[in-house]
């Protein structure tokens, strides 16, 4: 079996994902959305965006050298 590392990277570039984004009423749409309600590794894949966005937001800008 894949490691985790892996399988969100497929998750990131999976193409039934990418159709269901480009149109949202289709059936590539309905499949991703019931895929991604038990998928674990969907479901930490998000949670590391979720957590890089939060880190992103309380680091604030970095001070420029000079």
């Amino acid at each position: 079996m894949l490691e985790c590392g892996l399988l969100k990277e497929h998750c990131a570039n999976c193409p039934i994902r990418m159709a269901g984004m480009r149109r949202p009423r289709s059936i590539f749409a309905r499949i991703h959305a019931w895929h991604s309600a038990w998928w674990p590794a969907w479901k930490a894949l998000q949670c590391d965006r979720r957590a890089e966005a939060q880190f992103n937001r309380t680091r604030g800008p970095v001070p420029e050298a000079g």
